[in-house]
């Protein structure tokens, strides 16, 4: 034990030995590390999607196309030109159904998709309009009157081959636009044939997203903005998805030009079936589709 008491002093020097000093300098006291603030994480923000919804509550099949007073109006012709779009289609056919009144045959639900366009930038940043209150069902069978793509039995009474309610498919209360196509016999289970189905569905909506891009942002009805952030020193985490791409039927297409389309983007059979990494935002908005 070391004990030094001055009362008064103009000049103090004090000497010892050099053990002396370590002893007392192990007794000063440490740190508590743990009450530190540990500094926030630098952030960097990559890319940022914002996303608008404008409310849809009735859906009428019109001589033109436009979105007014929270109407949806669809162009009846469409149906007959789309079969333009790709010889092995046959025939299309347009009609809504409504809440209440889903008691109807359907053929193979082949897709369940929205209705949303890109205003600014690409799939995954920029601002994405998309409708709510409607969603479109894409279902159809070949020209034999067999089930396109058919491995799940999903032809049968609407009502009863819906989950509504659950994660990727509507609420029970939403208008669904059916666009059915037959397509040329025997090419329902290969891939050429669910593309066409596809295809000829994305034209039709193309006439929907342009005039959904027309809509003023303060008609929104919901906005919510998401980044796509990257923090040094984070862990990075990444979520590992598994794509159907089987060369048959099973195939997926990657980043489109319009929110859950056809075209312009990638079949995953095509790429080689290799790894590809998507950004969060890019997966919200409609980077990869199903073809069947």
């Amino acid at each position: 034990m070391f004990k030094l008491l001055i009362n008064q002093a103009k000049s103090i020097t004090m000497e010892m030995p050099e053990k002396y000093a370590k002893i007392a300098l192990k007794d000063k006291p440490q740190r508590n590390k743990a009450a530190e603030v540990t500094p926030l994480p630098r952030e960097k923000v990559l890319r940022t999607l914002i996303w608008r919804e404008f409310s849809v509550n009735n859906v009428q099949i019109s001589n033109n196309t436009k979105i007014k007073d929270n109407t949806l109006y669809l162009d009846a012709a469409l149906a007959q030109q789309s079969i333009n779009i790709n010889p092995l289609v046959k025939k299309v056919t347009i009609d809504v159904i409504r809440p209440g009144a889903q008691d109807v045959f359907t053929n193979t639900i082949m897709d369940i998709m929205p209705i949303a366009a890109k205003v600014e930038g690409k799939i995954g940043e920029g601002v994405t309009h998309c409708l709510r209150g409607v969603v479109v069902f894409l279902t159809g069978i070949d020209e034999a009157g067999r089930q396109i793509a058919e491995f799940g039995s999903s032809n049968g009474i609407f009502k009863d081959k819906v989950a509504f309610g659950m994660p990727g498919t509507p609420g029970s209360d939403e208008i669904v636009i059916r666009i059915d196509v037959v397509i040329e016999k025997g090419t329902g289970m290969e891939r050429r044939g669910p593309l066409a189905a596809h295809q000829v569905c994305d034209w039709i909506l193309d006439h929907v997203r342009w005039e959904l891009k027309k809509i003023p942002p303060q008609e929104a009805v919901f906005t919510q903005e998401f980044k796509d952030i990257r923090r040094k020193g984070r862990p990075k985490v990444l979520i590992v998805k598994e794509l159907g791409g089987q060369g048959a039927m099973h195939e997926k297409i990657i980043m489109p030009s319009e929110p859950g389309g056809v075209r312009g983007g990638k079949s995953i059979i095509d790429l080689g079936n290799v790894p590809i990494i998507l950004s969060p935002n890019e997966v919200r908005d409609g980077g990869i589709h199903s073809m069947t």
